[in-house]
């Protein structure tokens, strides 16, 4: 019985830590973004026309165009979540019409997700992306190739912005 409950005991204390580290995942403000991206990476911020739900957006590129990554901060959770919600529908559409083949991880709870996709498009095109959604704010990055060296920029981008 005193095994039983200590096992019981770690599972509960383990999965509070994982939901309190999943909760500790705080949206990057636009400056720390431009910063790491023009400092770190080399790559051009733009401001983006703002759409509705928006406050701010923007994205960055490097010079020879392979990588792009957006930041988008909404006016609430809400329409964060319900954006991210909608990408989720439409990968998970474009798997079931076979006009993606690849893989598809989705991760995170609350108000943080990952998803992560890896694979070739209908027309053959490679692509691999990350969307990073913390509280009000999207975080995109993606590249139309699978190489090793291309998925390391891009998961080496988004740890370097703090996720």
């Amino acid at each position: 019985m005193k095994k039983t409950k200590k096992i019981i005991v770690l599972v509960l204390a383990f999965a509070m830590i994982l939901s309190l580290a999943a909760c500790s995942k705080k949206p990057i403000d636009y400056k720390d973004f431009k910063d790491i991206m023009e400092d770190e990476f080399d790559f051009e911020v733009t401001k983006m026309s703002a759409d509705k739900g928006v406050d701010k957006s923007y994205y960055a590129m490097d010079e020879d165009y392979e990588y792009t990554v957006t930041y988008t901060l909404f006016d609430d959770e809400e329409d964060a979540e319900e954006q991210i919600e909608d990408m989720i529908d439409e990968i998970e559409k474009d798997i079931k019409k076979d006009r993606f083949d690849g893989d598809f991880k989705k991760s995170g709870s609350g108000s943080y997700k990952k998803l992560v996709a890896n694979g070739e498009d209908e027309d053959g095109n490679d692509i691999y992306i990350v969307v990073i959604r913390s509280k009000d704010m999207i975080i995109t990055a993606m590249t139309d190739s699978t190489k090793k060296s291309d998925i390391k920029q891009i998961d080496d981008i988004i740890k370097k912005l703090g996720y």
